[in-house]
Formats: structure tokens, sequence, C-alpha cells
């Protein structure tokens, strides 16, 4: 695994930094129970990298006349009370790879999550006031794939995108990744390099754990 001249690392949060996905699915599943819905057909997966709003419109569509849509911001609580309640456990590797790629060079989190769940995870890395640039919901008005939110961080941190290594666990997040002109590492953690967010990524990892000794040093060479 090689890159070179690259002058920012961006993250993404959900299933990047954090295992936090199951609550995510949480969230939805209290969200249609409370209105006697079923998630039956409805695959996890399709939720993973985008924002609320996308979600809410998504599962709010089908819904018969009378029932109460479902609202980005229920969709935002229940998550964030979850993460809080039952504190995601971090990706193997993640919490020293944050701090190696600050090390090296300019680094942001880009996440379709809202501030107040990016922030309660930096508070808990000890990192709220130490990266330069973030990139929440509230910032974008376009959900991944869209690339609005990579974009932006790019110039948040100053730096062209051809110049930015992004890891990414959603298939939302690499195809929004690849579509502002970065190169994506994907976190495939149990779906293996053949699934599609491998292919579509420039490189694979199961969890940092695999990245090569000293990866982040090398990548302004």
């Amino acid at each position: 695994m090689h890159f070179e001249n690259i002058d920012a690392v961006l993250f993404d949060m959900d299933g990047t930094l954090v295992d936090s996905e199951p609550l995510s699915w949480r969230a939805i599943q209290q969200a249609m129970d409370n209105r006697g819905l079923s998630t039956e057909g409805l695959e996890p997966t399709a939720f993973h990298g985008v924002t609320w709003v996308a979600i809410a419109k998504t599962l709010s569509s089908p819904l018969t006349e009378g029932i109460e849509p479902i609202t980005a911001d229920e969709l935002q609580r229940a998550f964030h009370r979850l993460h809080l309640e039952d504190p995601p456990s971090l990706i193997s590797g993640a919490h020293e790879a944050l701090l190696a790629a600050k090390k090296q060079v300019r680094t942001a989190i880009c996440t379709s999550s809202h501030r107040q769940s990016l922030e309660a995870l930096l508070h808990r890395l000890k990192l709220l006031d130490l990266l330069p640039a973030s990139v929440s919901a509230e910032d974008c008005t376009r959900s991944k794939p869209d690339p609005q939110g990579y974009r932006l961080a790019a110039e948040r941190l100053e730096v062209s995108p051809g110049r930015c290594l992004v890891f990414e666990d959603s298939l939302a997040g690499v195809q929004a990744a690849k579509a502002a002109g970065m190169k994506v590492v994907a976190i495939t953690g149990q779906n293996g390099r053949g699934s599609v967010i491998a292919q579509e990524a420039d490189e694979a990892i199961a969890d940092y754990t695999e990245l090569p000794e000293n990866f982040f040093e090398t990548l302004r060479r």
C-alpha cells in the first residue's frame, strides 16, 4: 500500500472510527416500532454513511397517510442518546491512526452525523480542541454520496482535494470521496476485500492494524 503527495487525511466517523452503525440501526428500529411499522425488507447497510435527513426521507416515503412522518431530529436524538448510554467501541487501531495522521499531515473528520455526536466522540478521545477542522451533517445541504462534505473539509484544511486521503467504511462515503477527487482507503471490517466497498476504493483494510508500519510518515514523499 503506497500513497504519495498527500497533504491531508480525512476520516469518516461512524463505522470508520467507531463501531456505531448498529446504533444507527437501533435508532431506525425505534422510530419504526413507535409507529407500529416493521423494518422487514430494509437493509441496514443502505443507511450507512448518509445523513439523518436522507434516511428520514427514505423511511417516510412508503408510510401510509395518517402516520406521523419520521424526522431527522427524532432519529438524531435517539442515536445520540444510545451513543451516550452505550458508547460504541473504537475500530481497532483507529485512535492510534488518528493521532499518527495528525502528527504528519492536516487531519479532519467528515461525518454524516450531527455535530453533537461528533463532539462527544472527540471529547472521549481528548481531541475536541486538537483537530484543525471537521465537517458534520449541519454543514452540508447534500448527503453522501454527493462530494459536498469532503470538498468542504478540504477547503477548511486549505488543501487541494487531489492531495487528500480518505478513510471510509460505507459505499456512499467511498463514492463521495472519489467524486471529490480524493484517494480512498476502505475500512471493510467483516465485509472483506471482495466487497463492493473495497472494489470502489483505492485500497482496503479490515481495520487500522493492517496499515503498514509508519504509514502516515510516508504520505508526503
